[in-house]
């Protein structure tokens, strides 16, 4: 029995290897004829690509390509943007006399491309009063852009300290671009909207990483991913598909982790009403809409109210249509619609110091009898929104801030948490100071009051965005977020990022829900530290691996 099972298992040894006999010439000559396509692109598109327009004209598509990874849109694949950028300076290391300026070249129009698709939803504010403000539509539809532009420029220059191998480059490209985002929201006021990271955080498992790296450091990991097409064409650059895919595995499971630990919504929790009245801009400040404005603000307090009433009110950015004084008929009236709750509302106010009128955004807490009981200002003005920066000269020019119209906000003390009667210590944040990670309170906030007024922008990509920032900013803080819109998103994300509820975009409605509870993150403690570690090691393997090669 023995020799016959023997002389089997020979027999499909020997079938075996006849199998890998009859197909390895044909696996040459795929090898030889996909050598041979390789060797013919490279002729044909290698005259091409000498050619400096060219290149410049394939990067700023590529950055346009890059903003279909950002929400509405949240195609991942887009990513691979990030492959035709490293492509194209490794062809403008061949063909240019100077390698940085042709690289430098080249990330600033990926960045442009990538700015002018990702943000000309902006310039629909300046048509909101068409007659005053149109002029000034190119400032920030192709101005805006422009500033942003070097940013990627100074990354691809980075870039180039990196070996001259494909995976080096690669992972330069995403040091440096996380670097220089980050660079992107600290400087000229800052303005970290659409960074590499948010690209994969279509994926709420994803984007938990978030509570460890902040967002500076998903973008580090998008750009890696982005690059790993290009990577995996160069033989001896294919290692990089090993880290990899540990950090991917990694951050999946770190992200169910979180999220099946998350907390559970308590039945004690403060019950809370967030009010999104839809104004539409152009309504927002006419004096003949104001008492409509009023009312449809009194009427969805009231609406549909539970026995047990309400513990908070949130209205959204600016919501009351006058400048709110008490004692007055409209305190009494509040006090009617609030029945026993506290409100927390957006509001310009205006105050006579020292002869002259100092006029902010903020956000005033009230007591149940529509008094003043707290307030923050806005510290992170939008300029040329809210104020106009060089305003001596530029005034002189004829232009002035977008939203005050003819005054001007100034910006308050800083960032601050508000406790309030029993409700949980919270910080408020006005518009899009939910997308900047450094404007924190000293105190520990349980959560986070967003107010906000995406009306200028229409039903364009802009307030899905912003509604993905203060998400991330959930994840990140680990906190809840309750965010009230006049229009755009309001939702109730809860500190995993998940929205509870929300009210859609251009549409009257309410929320009515318990807030949910926090859930302690590493980012909320160390901050960016990590993602300074990060570039620290990375940088100096890379610097080592240049001195070896």
């Amino acid at each position: 029995m023995a020799p016959a099972i023997q002389r089997a298992r020979d027999d499909h040894a020997k079938a075996g290897r006849g199998i890998v006999e009859r197909f390895r010439p044909l696996s040459r000559a795929q090898n030889v004829r996909w050598r041979g396509l390789q060797r013919a692109a490279t002729r044909r598109l290698g005259p091409l690509l000498a050619r400096r327009w060219l290149r410049l004209l394939l990067a700023f598509i590529s950055g346009i390509g890059l903003t279909l990874a950002f929400p509405p849109y949240d195609i991942v694949v887009a990513l691979t943007a990030y492959s035709a950028l490293l492509l194209l300076m490794e062809a403008g290391e061949k063909a240019a006399r100077r390698a940085w300026v042709d690289r430098m070249l080249i990330g600033a129009a990926f960045g442009f491309g990538a700015h002018l698709m990702g943000l000309w939803w902006v310039g629909l504010a300046f048509l909101v009063d068409a007659d005053r403000y149109a002029a000034l539509m190119p400032l920030a539809v192709i101005g805006l852009p422009l500033i942003l532009a070097p940013f990627t420029a100074l990354a691809t220059v980075l870039c180039g300290l990196a070996p001259q191998r494909l995976a080096w480059r690669a992972l330069a490209l995403a040091l440096a671009i996380s670097f220089t985002e980050w660079l992107r929201g600290m400087v000229f006021t800052g303005f970290p909207w659409n960074v590499a990271g948010v690209g994969i955080t279509q994926s709420t498992l994803l984007a938990q990483s978030a509570s460890v790296v902040g967002l500076t450091g998903l973008s580090f990991v998008a750009v890696l991913f982005g690059t790993l097409p290009a990577v995996l064409i160069e033989k001896k650059s294919r290692w990089l598909a090993v880290p990899a895919g540990i950090i991917l595995a990694v951050m999946a499971g770190f992200g169910a982790q979180r999220l099946l630990s998350a907390p559970a919504l308590a039945d004690d929790a403060p019950l809370i009403r967030v009010v999104q009245p839809a104004i539409p801009q152009r309504d927002k400040w006419d004096p003949e809409q104001r008492d409509m404005i009023w009312e449809r603000l009194l009427q969805l307090t009231e609406e549909d109210r539970p026995n047990g009433g309400f513990d908070a009110v949130i209205w959204p950015e600016t919501a009351i249509p006058f400048l709110y004084r008490t004692p007055s008929a409209e305190q009494a009236a509040l006090a009617g619609a609030l029945s026993g709750a506290s409100l927390i509302t957006g509001a310009v106010d205006m105050e006579r110091i020292d002869g002259r009128v100092r006029t902010t955004n903020s956000v005033f807490v009230m007591d149940p009898d529509g008094a003043l009981a707290a307030r923050y200002d806005k510290a992170h003005l939008v300029p040329f929104g809210e104020y106009v920066p060089l305003a001596g000269v530029l005034s002189w020019l004829g232009f002035k801030a977008l939203a005050a119209g003819d005054a001007v906000f100034e910006a308050g003390p800083g960032p601050t948490t508000i406790r309030h009667r029993d409700l949980p210590r919270f910080q408020p944040l006005i518009c899009y100071e939910i997308i900047f990670p450094h404007l924190r309170a000293d105190g520990a906030a349980q959560w986070i009051v967003n107010v906000t007024n995406d009306a200028w922008f229409g039903n364009t990509p802009g307030p899905r965005q912003h509604l993905r920032h203060a998400r991330l900013r959930a994840i990140a803080r680990g906190v809840p977020v309750v965010r009230a819109a006049n229009t755009g998103i309001s939702a109730v994300i809860d500190s995993s990022g998940q929205i509870s509820e929300f009210v859609p975009l251009n549409t009257i409605g309410i929320i009515t829900t318990r807030l949910p509870n926090p859930h302690p993150s590493v980012y909320s403690v160390l901050g960016d530290l990590p993602i300074f570690g990060l570039w620290f090691v990375g940088a100096f393997g890379v610097l080592v691996a240049r001195r070896l090669t």
